[in-house]
């Protein structure tokens, strides 16, 4: 039994349980009452901003000192229902599944199962890139910083959407880099996939057990899921648009899941809050460290520079990390990603220096509202004066506009002296095929030559000697993709279509521009009777620092 000193001691305890509890509570209601004084009038700038910028729906939180502090709803998750969004309604957040990919691999760091800084060949059998170097050398660090020299190739997610999350590692190999390794920055999704990979071997998970388990779970996540059949099944979930003559038109959700540690993720405005708060505290959930506070340090500080746009004093530098991209804003350290994928638009940020973060939701792509809303409640925040990014953000886009008009006169300009095919029609139809990018079947119809890849059948348009341009996809095979609605991967419409002769002059490969920042992609004609495809190589069925196919 306690005795009386005892019983004093528990009942002292109790009551400093008690007082320290309000004290805490008083200070997230004092928080709570500050931000609401700064973010005065915020509402109706929302709203004005979705008008202006044509977007059915946005959900909104701001987290100060590991506190949210304000989420909300506007507009419609719903057009033809009426919906309205709520600060739980599910958006897809593209890119910004990123930083949960770069933290899987923190955490199995963490508990010593790997290193970012050894040879990814070592982790991950049959790994291999377009040349010896490359194989021997990229790490994890180099897959998640963007420094593999490896670009884009994102037509690849159009082009190949049946391929498994191992088949697309092992593609690897047939793809050339822009760039020498860690010579510079180049954006790629398909290094975050073979990152993802590699935390599904060094784990022995699927990367989506990986991320739930280990992440979203701890954190209280419960609405996050990984692909568009799941977001679905929510009771809140915002539907995907692009604009169409001035009114929004439902687009098809896009499924990447082979794809999706680069960007498959879906979640709510309060479940993002709760993973800006975590990486506000340091990776810390309460009292718990999920992810040491050295590696949260790894992921928020900026180890290669990102290749500037249009001179912008407010934010004077770029630079990304495991994940994430690091920049400043007016003075204040800034980390960020944002995220696109067909029909949605979003952006998580936070300010480390000032324990503050915002998360901007949308279901329409293409349109500047997640950053505008986001610099607004910062300068409310940080007490600035306001600067005015939507103004800007209209001037910039009509600029871009204007390049757009000019780039697209330029290529649907007739050439200077027009020469007819060097054959028959029907000596360019067969079928193609690059170890990568899959097959390509260019087909003679009655109004002329139409190329089947991706899912798409494209008409052909001749230009001059061997040069064809490619139209619009049929509309059977893209019954929804309207207006400025772009999809995950390149769409092959609208480029360039090169067929070559080979010495006995017969059409032997067509070579088509599907990477803006690397040669042509390079598709070598079949046998009239090819049988069937070639299987995507898979990994281990290569020598390591296997040479150049």
């Amino acid at each position: 039994m306690p005795t009386p000193l005892a019983l004093l001691t528990l009942l002292l305890a109790s009551v400093l349980t008690l007082a320290a509890s309000a004290d805490a509570r008083g200070a997230e209601q004092g928080a709570a009452a500050d931000t609401a004084a700064l973010l005065d009038g915020l509402d109706a700038f929302i709203d004005q901003a979705l008008g202006d910028w044509q977007v059915p729906g946005a959900a909104v939180a701001v987290v100060k000192d590991g506190v949210t502090v304000y989420a909300k709803g506007f507009g419609l998750r719903d057009v033809d229902k009426k919906l309205p969004v709520t600060p739980d309604t599910v958006f897809a957040i593209g890119s910004c599944t990123k930083a949960f990919t770069a933290a899987a691999l923190a955490l199995l760091t963490d508990q010593g199962a790997m290193s970012l800084d050894a040879p990814v060949r070592d982790i991950l059998p049959g790994f291999r890139m377009y040349d010896d170097y490359a194989t021997a050398h990229v790490t994890p660090r180099d897959m998640l910083l963007h420094r593999t020299g490896l670009p884009r190739y994102d037509a690849l997610l159009a082009m190949r959407p049946d391929v498994s999350r191992e088949e697309a590692v092992a593609l690897l190999r047939h793809l050339p880099p822009n760039k020498e390794l860690r010579a510079g920055f180049e954006y790629s999704n398909l290094m975050y996939v073979a990152a993802g990979r590699l935390a599904e071997v060094v784990s022995g998970q699927s990367w989506e057990d990986l991320v739930a388990g280990r992440l979203l779970a701890p954190l209280g996540m419960a609405a996050t899921s990984f692909s568009p059949q799941a977001a679905q099944a929510s009771p809140d979930f915002a539907r995907p648009y692009g604009a169409r003559r001035g009114r929004f038109a439902e687009i098809p959700f896009a499924d990447i899941t082979p794809f999706g540690p680069a960007g498959s993720m879906f979640a709510s405005a309060t479940d993002m809050a709760r993973w800006l708060a975590f990486h506000l505290q340091d990776g810390r959930v309460g009292d718990e460290a999920l992810i040491t506070k050295t590696a949260m340090t790894e992921m928020h500080t900026p180890q290669i520079i990102t290749p500037r746009g249009q001179p912008n004093p407010e934010i004077p530098f770029g630079g990304y990390g495991l994940g994430w991209g690091v920049s400043a804003y007016r003075g204040h350290l800034l980390v960020l990603h944002d995220g696109e994928i067909d029909g949605f638009k979003a952006l998580a940020s936070f300010m480390p220096g000032d324990g503050l973060g915002v998360v901007v939701l949308t279901n329409r792509m293409g349109a500047p509202l997640p950053e505008i809303v986001a610099f607004q409640i910062y300068d409310r925040l940080l007490s600035l004066s306001p600067f005015p990014w939507a103004e800007r953000a209209k001037a910039d886009r009509a600029q871009a506009a204007k390049v757009r008009t000019a780039k697209a006169a330029a290529t649907l300009a007739a050439p200077e002296h027009p020469a007819p095919p060097t054959h028959d029609l029907s000596a360019y139809a067969g079928l193609y095929r690059h170890p990568a990018f899959g097959e390509v079947r260019i087909e003679l119809r009655d109004a002329g030559l139409a190329a089947h890849c991706g899912g798409e059948t494209l008409p052909l348009v001749h230009v001059t000697y061997d040069v064809f341009r490619t139209g619009p996809a049929e509309a059977a095979d893209a019954p929804a993709k309207v207006g400025d609605a772009e999809s995950a991967g390149d769409s092959p419409s609208g480029l360039a279509a090169t067929f070559h002769m080979d010495h006995s002059g017969a059409i032997a490969r067509l070579d088509i521009p599907l990477e803006p920042n690397a040669a042509d992609i390079v598709f070598t004609k079949v046998a009239a009777d090819p049988g069937p495809s070639e299987p995507a190589a898979k990994p281990g069925d290569a020598p390591q620092g296997a040479t150049r196919p």
